[in-house]
């Protein structure tokens, strides 16, 4: 089993290299944004996307509602967050070039986000949110460089599991996390995910991946 799983993260890690070297751009309906090199493009299989779990994140947001949008790579996560309404933040580590995700806000018409550059939580240290957004780097193996660490999170995914522990103090009353998991890989966070009240929203197939979830914490 244990090889089965090596076998299985080398090949995704294969493909996602592939698909994170690429510059692109990446849309969902007429929302679009360029994806650096090295940022993992949303719909990394063909045009087969993570949007129906964005967009499912967004139900329900209201005018002026605070989003974070952690680890925001080419941040269409983001700008669909500030089209729906959200006073939006987003952020990611410091060699992620954020500044393609003003320029699409400028073009479409939006407010566009506050970028921040840090790890995590750290650069909204004592902030809260009504909605934090987060499309981890949810499989499990120790990133060898910068474009592994859009997907890779730790041999123990110590990057999803932080995350878990920390994001309730950066929830304003009433607010609620959202958090994209495959099922394969959600089954090694059951025991973080334990500690909160958690529902699943949507979840939609992609290949190699398999069956992913969006879920809501708080």
């Amino acid at each position: 089993m244990g090889a089965l799983s090596d076998l299985r993260r080398d090949a995704l890690v294969r493909l996602m290299k592939v698909g994170s070297s690429r510059a692109g751009v990446a849309r969902v309906g007429d929302l679009e944004v360029r994806v650096a090199p090295g940022v993992c493009h949303p719909a990394p299989f063909g045009g087969v996307s993570f949007a129906p779990l964005f967009t499912a994140a967004l139900d329900g947001l209201r005018d002026g509602d605070r989003v974070l949008d952690l680890g925001t790579g080419c941040g269409i996560w983001a700008l669909l967050a500030a089209r729906a309404g959200g006073r939006v933040t987003a952020t990611d580590l410091s060699h992620v070039d954020l500044t393609s995700i003003a320029a699409a806000a400028t073009a479409h018409g939006l407010a566009a986000p506050r970028l921040l550059h840090g790890d995590l939580f750290a650069p909204v240290a004592g902030e809260r949110f009504d909605r934090v957004l987060f499309n981890p780097p949810f499989h499990f193996g120790e990133p060898r460089d910068d474009a592994e660490r859009a997907y890779l999170g730790g041999a123990d995914g110590e990057v999803v599991k932080r995350f878990l522990r920390e994001v309730p103090a950066h929830l304003d009353e009433g607010g609620r996390a959202y958090v994209i998991l495959p099922a394969h890989e959600r089954a090694g966070y059951q025991a973080d995910l334990s500690a909160h009240r958690v529902r699943d929203v949507r979840s939609v197939w992609l290949p190699v991946l398999g069956r992913v979830h969006l879920l809501a914490l708080g």
